[in-house]
């Protein structure tokens, strides 16, 4: 599901960053990839992934060639209740036990702004690949001229449908509509012309 943060191409609105493709990984101490899910429409229910690792191969001069590559350990799914965390690891579920991975990867990635992106991609859940499209915003940027690097703050939003990964259990308590929000930072290295 890091679209999700995966996803993470904002970044290419930073078009006097380090020039040529550049690797870089999210930092886990400033990312979360958190995840909702409605009850009988009457509360919701909220968690995230503890761990995860990503990759993001960026190409400012040409935004098609960036790539975002996300893995999700399946097990680190992390709820206030406990018994609603032995669920999501049950073999109802995520069945840790056989898939203990959780992947995303980008395919195509459109600007609808200077601020707002379109990322395609597929997710992988339990074995089962599908396509998933993520809403990417910028909302924040930051120079710091002392480090030289950009800060860049970013939401990345997305549903996906669990019964499309043969998630079907409990369905009269549990909706199939499951809401992603994934919030990351990315500190990127600014070229010595600046902005």
């Amino acid at each position: 599901m890091k679209r999700v943060g995966l996803f993470l191409l904002l970044i290419l609105t930073l078009p006097r960053l380090a020039p040529a493709q550049e690797n870089y990984a999210l930092d886990p101490r400033f990312a979360r990839i958190g995840f909702s899910v409605s009850h009988m429409g009457l509360f919701t229910s909220e968690g995230q992934f503890k761990r995860f690792d990503s990759q993001l191969s960026i190409d400012p001069a040409n935004p098609d060639r960036t790539r975002i590559t996300v893995r999700i350990d399946a097990a680190s799914a992390s709820m206030a209740a406990t018994e609603g965390e032995d669920m999501l690891r049950s073999p109802a579920y995520f069945d840790i036990a056989r898939y203990p991975d959780i992947r995303f990867h980008s395919t195509t990635i459109n600007a609808r702004s200077p601020s707002d992106y379109a990322i395609q991609g597929e997710l992988q859940i339990r074995g089962v690949t599908r396509p998933l499209t993520l809403a990417a915003k910028l909302v924040n940027r930051q120079r710091n001229p002392d480090s030289g690097t950009e800060t860049i703050d970013f939401v990345v939003t997305g549903t996906v449908h669990r019964s499309e990964f043969g998630m079907v259990a409990d369905q009269s308590f549990v909706a199939n509509d499951i809401s992603l929000s994934i919030l990351a930072r990315l500190q990127l290295p600014v070229t010595g012309n600046g902005r």
